[in-house]
């Protein structure tokens, strides 16, 4: 009959359209996250190139051999960002031993030369490290973060605790300080550890 016909043929265009709806849906969604992805990519590409650039002219300066130990720290600093660990402990080690500026500002040397002993598993070097910044700056939130993680990763988790602890002291809305003090309580109480 002709009205099932037209029924019929009304149920498919309905089931066309919604189908159309779905992939329009699902290749809008593609898009976004292709785009997202492209700028990420892109960004990372471009930081690379800076991080590359500065540490170019940074190496000029250091290898004609007028450098300060500011230099060989921010030479330092960007090897660390570029993950190129080796490198950036024997430059933040040089920066250290020309250190000529406030003991203060010291402690920022300290603490980035123990993130480069940590990333080249050299706890024990690293440990020594963060806890001369501690020593140099008491309040330095992130080089207390650092020394509880390498407490952690020696697997000494109630000497981490205490830096976790001290972090909150000074920064109480540290949110690296609380997950990692939460994580280890945990994991102490479990243990049947903890006091």
């Amino acid at each position: 009959s002709a009205s099932t016909h037209v029924a019929h043929a009304r149920a498919i265009a309905q089931t066309a359209e919604l189908e159309g709806g779905i992939q329009a849906f699902y290749l809008g969604t593609l898009l976004a996250i292709l785009g997202g992805a492209g700028f990420i990519v892109v960004r990372q590409v471009l930081i690379r190139r800076e991080l590359d650039d500065q540490a170019k002219k940074m190496g000029e300066r250091i290898r004609a051999g007028n450098a300060s130990a500011e230099d060989y720290f921010e030479m330092g600093s960007i090897l660390l960002r570029k993950k190129v660990f080796t490198q950036a402990v024997r430059n933040l080690q040089a920066a250290e031993e020309n250190w000529d500026g406030d003991e203060q500002d010291l402690a920022l040397v300290h603490n980035a030369l123990g993130f480069g002993y940590s990333n080249t598993d050299k706890i024990d070097d690293a440990i020594v490290e963060f806890k001369k910044s501690v020593a140099l700056q008491p309040g330095y939130v992130t080089a207390w973060n650092n020394l509880g993680e390498a407490y952690e990763k020696k697997k000494e988790l109630k000497e981490a605790i205490k830096c976790y602890e001290e972090s909150l002291v000074l920064s109480p809305n540290n949110p690296t300080a609380s997950e990692r003090l939460e994580e280890i309580t945990l994991r102490l109480r479990r243990r049947g550890q903890l006091d």
